[in-house]
């Protein structure tokens, strides 16, 4: 199961797409429902699914409005009957206006119009490698944490101040270095996990190499006709990052 928000999107549709190209005749079927998309190969008795979550902590519609909670895990039930969890979020907690899904956040049970959206994503891992910690049977499931995927929309990033977004990028970054350096979610995802009781969390670093690979999004070619510097092309990057996952595994 992939637990996060579209950027987990692009993880499960490149697997399945791996997938179906190791086993083209395979019999599968595919079930859509409100939070989760599960697809099962019938020939092997496997399911892939899919858990749409942006924060992995929980939103409640509550009379004064929507409360991101973020000490609250309730979706773990379902998550937890699993053999491998692949988590990500960083994306929703810098969204800010009418993008916004929430009015409220609540931590320590104090309810306050914002707070500090980095400390309030460290909050949330937090609550959640708790989840991991208390309730995951880590004998029989594995847990991986995505690290950040990062959006090419600052040319300066990479070392072109010239330029604006993705547009036009049709060769990678050269070298092994990434100019700006890495985003500040990939230190503190780090060193959450490293505060762990048991290091029973692997990371998929995918960071460094995905911000090398400035040309690999679908930039004016996509379904919402804006600037996509964001999500990946498949096939793709995310191909790469399933595959160091099955290298993980093996």
């Amino acid at each position: 199961m992939y637990i996060g928000d579209s950027l987990s999107l692009n993880n499960f549709e490149s697997l399945l797409c791996l997938l179906h190209a190791a086993v083209p005749e395979a019999k599968f079927k595919q079930d859509i429902y409100k939070e989760n998309v599960t697809v099962t190969f019938q020939d092997f008795g496997v399911q892939v699914v899919l858990f749409h979550s942006n924060f992995l902590v929980d939103i409640e519609v509550e009379p004064k409005g929507r409360v991101l909670k973020l000490d609250s895990i309730k979706n773990g039930q379902i998550w937890k009957q699993f053999d491998l969890l692949i988590f990500n979020t960083w994306l929703w907690y810098s969204r800010s206006g009418p993008g916004q899904p929430w009015d409220f956040v609540e931590v320590g049970g104090k309810i306050s119009k914002d707070m500090d959206r980095v400390e309030a994503f460290r909050a949330g891992l937090n609550t959640w490698t708790k989840w991991v910690g208390t309730y995951v049977d880590t004998a029989k499931t594995k847990v991986f944490f995505q690290g950040a995927s990062p959006a090419h929309y600052h040319g300066s990033d990479w070392g072109e101040p010239v330029v604006n977004n993705c547009l036009n990028e049709t060769t990678p970054v050269s070298g092994s270095t990434y100019p700006s350096g890495l985003p500040i979610a990939v230190n503190i995802v780090k060193e959450v996990l490293k505060n762990m009781s048991k290091p029973v969390v692997n990371l998929l670093d995918i960071t460094k190499l995905s911000q090398l690979r400035k040309d690999g999004h679908p930039s004016k070619f996509n379904g919402f006709k804006g600037m996509d510097c964001t999500h990946w092309c498949l096939a793709g990057v995310p191909d790469t990052w399933n595959q160091i996952l099955y290298a993980y595994l093996t």
